[in-house]
């Protein structure tokens, strides 16, 4: 039992609303989004798209009707359709790199690898952003991004340890170590790839032990690392009242200040 006196396997599954989503947010090679085109300051400058779908219900999520109400939230379109819009609002602004985030970015397969085709075929690099979950599940996902080359894997981890990442999601707890799964594959595989740790609600002392899992993947893996903290926008306050979560540090205008 844990804390809150529930069974340790308590939670949902992310596997199974990764299928029951698809079913939503996919039709054939078509993907769900709720916009096309959004210029982003991360990574230097970035145009992003907004997809439609999760297989994650983080409490401090502030992509809301994406996630939560994907039924009636965007529209659905073709790889073409997303790459033509994302590289020519990136020409405009003479960026890289491009992307889809705000939900899950290995949602819809055919989809993904239809955009990653065209995208190895342009100038520009396209970062997928994805929190582990379908990757750790299947190593082969990890093989086929392989033939990638204009492609860099975002792996945001929720939390830093099993407790923690229930707490935040309410998904089961094993499925905390399927991000890690996904990265040791992906690197196995030789695809650029980077960990994103999600601190905010962490003690130090869970943040090292989460580093030195980390570390034992690939010593590397620490130089790219990321550590992300929540902002606090109205949605996401109101999220966290409603679950009486209190982080510990939060992003600020661009600082990161004690809660």
């Amino acid at each position: 039992m844990d804390r809150l006196g529930l069974p340790q396997d308590s939670g949902y599954d992310p596997i199974k609303l990764t299928k029951s989503t698809e079913k939503i947010v996919i039709d054939g090679n078509k993907r769900k989004y709720a916009n096309l085109a959004r210029n982003l300051r991360f990574y230097g400058g970035i145009i992003s798209a907004t997809e439609v779908g999760c297989n994650l219900r983080c409490k401090f999520c502030f992509s809301h009707d994406p996630v939560k109400k994907p039924m009636i939230t965007g529209s659905f379109y073709t790889p073409l359709q997303v790459f033509n819009a994302l590289t020519k609002a990136a020409r405009k602004k003479r960026y890289k790199l491009i992307s889809a985030s705000a939900s899950e970015g290995t949602l819809g397969k055919r989809h993904l690898f239809e955009l990653l085709e065209l995208v190895d075929k342009s100038e520009f690099v396209y970062v997928l952003e994805t929190n582990g979950i379908t990757l750790g599940n299947d190593p082969e996902f990890c093989k086929q991004l392989s033939r990638f080359k204009n492609l860099h894997v975002r792996v945001s981890i929720k939390g830093c340890n099993q407790e923690e990442f229930h707490m935040l999601t309410s998904a089961k707890r094993k499925f905390y170590e399927f991000p890690y799964k996904a990265l040791d594959s992906l690197i196995e595989n030789n695809v650029s790839c980077n960990a994103c740790l999600s601190i905010s609600f962490s003690k130090k002392n869970d943040i090292d032990k989460a580093k030195q899992k980390l570390y034992n993947i690939a010593p590397g893996i620490l130089k790219s690392l990321e550590l992300e903290y929540i902002t606090l926008f109205p949605k996401v306050l109101k999220e966290l009242n409603k679950y009486k979560l209190k982080p510990n540090k939060v992003r600020q205008f661009g600082k990161i200040i004690e809660v």
